[in-house]
């Protein structure tokens, strides 16, 4: 074998090993796993122990593991569900964007940035989990409660708006901006969405059975792989990031099954192998000398503190009807950035207006958010139950 095929085998295999091995350690210590998988590309790379340093090969399985990412997301998102609690999760989405972004902006045009950052530490600041937050509920029982389901409504609507304000963060990044530029994008990105809901229910349905009887080996599975890589490489030639079209193609087939094996547990088998490759590429890529420094220090805490607090806040206040208690458990919900921060964050090596140091403090943020966030989400959710447990014990 070539010595290049070799370097690039053993890359794979270590990076893959090294973030298997995080994401066990931080799920035994009842943390976001990804958050491991980050921090064992961090140790192995340049930073560290310098085992490890960012190729092309490493790139392109990162790439891969983004969109996959992004996919997953998609199928697990069931825009039905929105309409559950619609007008309060919707309220509870727009304020939980709009008052981070504007948040954001204003700091980083006060600390002296440029517009772009401005607006890219803005549009960082939008994001919310689904999968960390859904984890939480999960193990208390909480996610068919009438909060949990606002919070996970309103974190699917802040990743549809947050990957819009991405798409129009590029276009504002253009060496030519046009407002027609941005109308594009925001119009294209609403229409495309639409598309996708109406053909999820009239097409989809239709054509699902009759690829069902192709000879094919998992033919179901296959055309899913198809639409995934269409939607996105169709995204990214119009100028939208690629990961948009991953999302509305998880969309799409959100509720698909295989052969009696739902699709989701496929798309689950894929991401587990290519999905590390992206959140440990993004550790491998942070630069330890970006985070020391004062200022950089300065950054991560105010960025971490707005970005808490204008969740917790703005959602908190929007999730008044549902009462004090529940509102609390919605705004802390909202607070993790999770895998859709890191996403954002990864944008940035992309604009060049953007300083450098950026891209690790923004992965910083989105790392502390997605321990801090949890733990107090926990908090809540533990203090409720304990008066629970004593009235049923007390009845008994």
């Amino acid at each position: 074998m070539p010595h290049t095929q070799l370097h690039a085998l053993f890359s794979l295999f270590l990076l893959l090993a090294a973030a298997k091995i995080g994401e066990e350690v931080f799920i035994r210590l009842r943390q976001p796993g990804l958050v491991g998988q980050i921090l064992a590309g961090f140790i192995i790379g340049p930073s560290l122990l310098h085992w490890l340093q960012p190729s092309g090969t490493l790139d392109f399985m990162a790439e891969i593991g983004v969109i996959f990412l992004l996919f997953e997301t998609g199928l697990e998102t069931q825009p039905e569900e929105l309409l559950e609690q619609g007008t309060l999760s919707l309220a509870v989405a727009v304020l939980g964007v709009l008052t981070p972004l504007g948040l954001g902006w204003w700091f980083a045009r006060s600390v002296g940035e440029n517009p772009i950052t401005a607006r890219f530490v803005g549009t960082l600041l939008t994001a919310t989990s689904i999968g960390i937050t859904a984890k939480v509920l999960a193990d208390f029982g909480a996610t068919r409660s009438r909060f949990g389901r606002v919070i996970l409504g309103a974190a699917v609507l802040d990743d549809i708006l947050g990957l819009l304000a991405l798409s129009i963060l590029a276009s504002f990044a253009a060496p030519h901006l046009k407002l027609t530029n941005i109308a594009f994008t925001i119009g294209f990105v609403t229409v495309f969405f639409i598309l996708v809901l109406v053909l999820r229910r009239a097409a989809w349905p239709r054509l699902s059975p009759r690829l069902g009887r192709l000879r094919a080996g998992s033919p179901v599975w296959a055309f899913s792989l198809v639409l995934l890589l269409g939607f996105s490489a169709m995204s990214a030639y119009i100028g939208l990031a690629a990961i948009i079209g991953a999302f509305l193609a998880g969309i799409f087939l959100s509720e698909t099954e295989s052969a009696g094996q739902p699709l989701r547990q496929r798309a689950e088998a894929v991401s587990s192998f290519v999905v590390p490759f992206f959140l440990a590429d993004i550790g491998l890529r942070v630069n330890l000398h970006d985070l020391i420094s004062r200022h950089a220090l300065f950054l991560i805490a105010a960025l971490t503190l707005i970005a808490m607090f204008s969740k917790l806040a703005a959602c908190g206040l929007a999730a008044l009807p549902l009462g004090r208690r529940d509102a609390l458990r919605v705004g802390l919900g909202m607070i993790p950035r999770g895998e859709v921060g890191i996403v954002v964050a990864d944008q940035s090596l992309r604009i060049a207006a953007i300083p450098r140091e950026y891209y690790s403090i923004s992965i910083a943020m989105a790392v502390l958010t997605s321990i801090f966030g949890p733990i107090l989400l926990r908090l809540a959710l533990k203090q409720d139950a304990q008066p629970a447990r004593e009235s049923s014990a007390a009845r008994a």
